[in-house]
């Protein structure tokens, strides 16, 4: 209907519109919710007509929206306001109506509603024409004709004429907040702490109001607020008594904002947890319901995905039964981690894990003190820990002294990974006070004329948006977008008070990204300086791995420039395949899930009977997308790129050698064309030809390539970077495996020492030049995995690892 009323607006059938929606309204269907129904879908579509209607069409309108007003359908009555909202907005701007008559004239009479209401239906109609006003004024209109003053006035109202006043201004909060949605966060998140109090007031239609109210404040709050309003939300918590109301609003309420805005409500779960378990064990049971049902809905802003997945299950049901503990645990120990553990996880881990250790079960204290060992050592950053320091320190002290030495010497690990993953225990709203503080001096130099409480929602609202785009992964590109979006939304909260002059504004975003910057750990501003423009095909940072309640590895940065060959190396048990498998399944955090990535694996996986063209179909990318049939002659095209004889194309693929395997494994990773390529042992099983096959092919691949193999000539002819995993560390190699050799000093010997006495040693690897070919040849080339189809082009193969040259 949207679409059909914006075309009678352009059509100049504006009027006869209005009035033919006018008519639907004079007949409402005799059932009540048909009726509601069809009047908020009437009103929605009225505001389609904006900016095309005449005076009078919009005072006739006016009149009939404001009988609704107080009507006994709420919400009819509201979509009434914000259809008068987005009507008279722009009739102001064109000069169709003015400012000082209808909408003034609708605020001061509504205002005086509100002091004088004395009926349930006069507090609707009062709060409806509040809301339609100011959003007509803009916010200017809250501090310029007092509004805030004067609910605030009728919330303090005794007066038993007026013995609704209380539930129209309370309702008035949320009909401005729903008029002007962002635009009422200056003055509404100030206020919703007082919303939250009112939900325990003695009188029933107040605390009913203030409900309406607070949800509709909740259902519009921007992301960037979401910290600004929990600290009421959680006071609501701890309020005991009073039928549970305010704990059960309240726990509603942290849902809503969990689905709307997990990211920015996870990082506040580690105070919020705690009291969702009080709930929990309220004697209330309704209260205990609510809990129980916020539990999995808080759990959604976890991002970790070992939690957020696995973990997910038991971690609730843990939570809701203390005998599930040990259980919990257990699976946590026994899951494998690819990222690191940060607030909105801990947050939900930390209770069973202080639990487990207070516990009497000595194999339980055990194995809960070597988890919290586990999680120490995987956190991201010192903030995300420092929260459960006082809780967890306190214990682990108690419990160096235990009369268990297996306890003992779990618990001093844990302690000293406690310690060292809370560092110096720096303020973690640190960074925020300081960006905000920058926001509010530049604000003051741009804008002077803007009101205090626009100047203080700024200021926090700016460090919650960098903080939101640029606290995760660090990348340039991110710093680079983040001026003008900051600059943006600046300019949206500025603009209905004051007009900045040209570029004051995009100063204030540039002043607040540098200074975000400036507070940067160290680590991250050695990331910024080293990326520069380099294009990272996947970029990945403080990834983690860990199994079994060992931590292979910790605070890793995953950075693949796009055409770079890396050979992953590094002593058996570091978890070089463990690091392919969470690569190839795509679940690490920050895993760009668009991008094409291919994993060839040392051992291929069979039914018998399958001959290798149809093996090859069934791993085709349409076969695998659930299209149709491959075309044969893509499958023996893909074939010959690998030089596969054509009379073991007809052969079981359980009948090959592991070498013909690894070469059919090649085929199917062409027929995907990969921008990432990852190979675990591709050199196992393979002869001499074979091996200079694959060395070719990865030469002249053009995308990324990740590689682990023990064949130290192979990675010298394929790896132009080398990652080594050193105590638990991702150890960047700039060069390849000969240059690595070099840095490393007696390396080289060791390595060499292994190959036939006399024989060369190794090399540098090959620079291949790739360069574009036109037309029909540059559409071949870009399907193959390597350069020719043909035998091996590599005219200086060089010397080969030791099974090569006794072969030879």
């Amino acid at each position: 209907m949207g679409e059909s009323m914006a075309a009678a607006a352009a059509a100049g059938k504006a009027e006869a519109t209005l009035a033919a929606l006018e008519s639907v309204l004079d007949a409402p269907p005799s059932d009540a919710a048909v009726a509601e129904r069809v009047a908020t879908g009437v009103l929605s579509s009225v505001s389609r007509l904006a900016g095309s209607l005449q005076a009078a069409s919009l005072l006739r309108f006016l009149g009939r929206a404001r009988a609704l007003f107080g009507g006994e359908s709420a919400a009819v009555g509201m979509e009434a306001a914000l259809a008068v909202s987005a009507l008279l907005r722009p009739a102001i701007c064109s000069g169709v109506l003015t400012e000082d008559a209808e909408p003034l004239s609708l605020l001061r009479e509504s205002l005086a509603a509100v002091k004088a209401a004395s009926s349930a239906a006069e507090a609707r109609a009062a709060a409806g024409g509040v809301g339609a006003a100011v959003g007509s004024l803009g916010a200017a209109a809250i501090g310029a004709h007092g509004v805030l003053q004067a609910l605030s006035e009728a919330l303090d109202s005794k007066s038993k004429e007026a013995a609704h006043a209380r539930e129209a201004a309370t309702l008035s909060y949320g009909a401005l907040a729903r008029a002007l949605r962002h635009g009422f966060e200056p003055y509404g998140v100030p206020a919703l702490p007082k919303l939250i109090r009112l939900l325990a007031d003695k009188d029933k239609k107040v605390a009913d109001a203030a409900t309406v109210a607070a949800e509709a404040m909740i259902e519009g709050l921007s992301t960037l607020s979401v910290k600004a309003v929990v600290g009421a939300l959680y006071e609501g918590m701890g309020v005991v008594g009073g039928g549970g109301r305010v704990r059960i609003e309240c726990l509603k309420l942290a849902g809503m904002l969990a689905t709307q805005a997990p990211g920015t409500m996870g990082p506040c779960l580690p105070e919020c947890i705690p009291l969702v378990i009080e709930c929990l064990n309220d004697s209330n049971a309704k209260v205990q319901t609510a809990a129980e049902e916020a539990l999995p809905v808080l759990c959604s802003c976890v991002q970790n995905a070992e939690v957020a997945s696995t973990l997910r299950d038991f971690i609730i049901d843990a939570l809701k039964k203390p005998d599930k503990t040990f259980d919990c645990v257990e699976e946590v120990l026994m899951t494998t981690f690819c990222n690191p553990m940060d607030g909105t996880s801990l947050a939900f881990m930390m209770p069973i894990i202080i639990r487990g250790i207070k516990d009497a079960n000595y194999e339980l204290v055990k194995k809960s003190t070597v988890c919290a060992s586990n999680l120490c050592a995987l956190i991201k950053d010192s903030s995300d820990i420092a929260p459960f320091v006082p809780l967890l320190l306190p214990l682990l002290e108690k419990n160096v002294d235990h009369s268990s030495p297996n306890i003992r010497e779990a618990t001093q690990t844990a302690r000293e990974r406690l310690l060292e993953g809370a560092g110096d225990l720096v303020d973690p709203a640190k960074r925020g006070t300081a960006v905000g503080a920058c926001v509010r001096d530049s604000l003051a130099a741009a804008v002077p004329s803007l009101p205090e409480p626009v100047a203080t929602y700024l200021s926090h609202t700016c460090a919650a948006l960098l903080e939101e785009r640029l606290g995760g992964v660090v990348r340039v590109q991110n710093f680079r977008h983040a001026v003008p979006a900051t600059e943006q939304w600046v300019s949206s909260i500025v603009e209905p008070y004051a007009t900045a002059e040209g570029g004051a504004l995009a100063q204030v975003a540039t002043a607040a990204v540098e200074n975000f910057k400036s507070q940067l750990p160290e680590e991250a501003r050695a990331i910024l300086a080293k990326s520069g423009d380099k294009d990272f095909a996947l970029d990945m940072q403080n990834i983690i791995l860990a199994f079994a309640g060992r931590v292979l590895l910790r605070k890793a940065d995953v950075r693949f420039e796009r055409g770079h060959r890396y050979g992953l190396i590094g002593q058996n048990g570091t978890g070089k395949t463990t690091l392919l498998n969470r690569l190839a399944a795509k679940d690490i955090n920050g895993f760009p899930q668009e991008l094409r990535t291919w994993y060839i694996r040392h051992e291929v996986l069979c039914d018998d009977g399958i001959d290798v063209r149809t093996f090859l179909k069934d791993k085709s990318p349409a076969k695998l997308a659930g299209g149709g049939d491959v075309d044969d002659a893509f499958v023996e095209a893909t074939l010959d790129q690998v030089q596969f004889p054509e009379e073991y194309r007809a052969a079981f693929v359980n009948s090959l050698s592991g070498g013909w395997k690894m070469r059919m494994s090649v085929a199917i990773s062409i027929m995907h064309e990969p921008e990432l390529l990852l190979l675990d042992e591709p050199t196992n099983h393979l002869d001499i030809a074979a091996k200079e096959v694959l060395e070719e092919a990865l030469q002249q691949f053009e995308g990324t390539v990740l590689m682990v193999s023990h064949d130290r000539f192979f990675i010298s002819q394929t790896a132009n970077t080398i990652l080594a995993i050193e105590d638990g560390e991702l150890v960047v190699y700039d060069g390849d495996y000969k240059s690595y050799l070099e840095q490393q000093g007696g390396v080289a010997e060791q390595v060499e020492g292994r190959y036939v006495p006399g024989g060369p040693k190794i090399q540098s690897a090959p620079q291949i030049e790739l360069q574009p070919e036109s037309g029909e040849q540059e559409k071949k080339k870009k399907k193959k995995f390597g350069g020719k189809g043909g035998p091996s082009g590599n005219k200086n193969k060089g010397v080969k690892n030791a099974k090569r040259m006794s072969t030879a």
